[in-house]
Parts: structure tokens; sequence; C-alpha cells
């Protein structure tokens, strides 16, 4: 069974992207309320599309809401490297149940990482989703683009990803 704790910017971009069904790679996705609260609470008063596509989710069972109870010294620290409330929740339910982390904010995944937490970003998501026959090599192509419209990626980053979806 293959299992996920997602932070906002994942769902956010993948939901701008028309993406969003890329989380069914895995059986089940867990946000912490913290996310819920970030992208469908705050999101909604503010008109975002993306927030009303989270929140379809979470009532179509795609999304489960978590309450993370976050270790007082592990809180503690992530804070001192500049990690966000959201951030602590999903790579402490990550690194206490050994699930991958869909963390897209760099910091966060540099942390997630230096504790062994597997860690999957929006991109990672899009080729998962093409070798799981989610998404055609067209759908892929397309994908990328309207990721690079709604999230920052230097070139770099972008030929690689490209590279990667042109092998299929």
């Amino acid at each position: 069974m293959k299992l996920a704790v997602s932070n906002s910017g994942p769902l956010i971009h993948l939901a701008k992207a028309g993406l969003l069904h890329l989380i069914r790679i895995y059986d089940d996705v867990v946000i912490p309320k913290e996310v819920k609260h970030e992208i469908v609470d705050i999101g909604k008063a503010n008109g975002y599309s993306d927030a009303f596509l989270v929140e379809k989710a979470i009532k179509n069972g795609w999304i489960k809401v978590i309450e993370v109870k976050v270790n007082e010294e592990f809180a503690r620290i992530t804070r001192m490297a500049g990690l966000h409330d959201a951030e602590i929740g999903v790579i402490y339910y990550a690194y206490q149940n050994r699930v991958t982390a869909l963390l897209d904010e760099d910091s966060a995944r540099v942390f997630a990482r230096s504790l062994g937490v597997d860690v999957k970003g929006s991109l990672g998501l899009l080729i998962e989703g093409l070798r799981e026959g989610l998404i055609t090599r067209e759908g892929g192509l397309k994908g990328l683009d309207k990721l690079a419209d709604v999230m920052y990626l230097s070139a770099s980053v972008y030929k690689l990803v490209l590279k990667e979806i042109e092998k299929w």
C-alpha cells in the first residue's frame, strides 16, 4: 500500500495545472489540518479555484485530513530551520510513519531528506503519473508546461523533467 502525506504546495500546483488526479498514485494521501486550513479555508476565502478542487478531493475521499501532534523538541528544531507549522506537521508525520512526504519547498525537502524521509514533489508526481499510466506522454508534456506556469522552475529542472518525459 502506497501512502503519502502532503504539504500545500504540491496540491495547489497540481490543482492549478489540472493534474490533481496524480495524487491517486497513492492509495492514501493525508494532510495535516494546518494544510487544509492553508489551501481550503484561506483559499476559498480568497476565491482561489484550486481551493475548491482540493476541497472536492477531500469530500471524495482522495485526501484525508488528520491531526498531527508534533513533539515539542522536533517543532523547536524545525522552526529554527525556518519551517512553517504545516511543513513541520507533514515532515513529522512522514518521519514517524515512514511514508512519502509530498513537498515542493526546497528547505522542507532538504530537512525531510536529512531525516531519511522519502520526498516527492509536483514534478516527481508528474513523472510517476506517466510511469503509472495516469497520463500519456502528451499529457506529461502539457502538464510540465502547466506546472511551469504555476510554480517556479529553473531552466535546468525543466530540461531534466522534459528529458524524463520524452523517454516515454
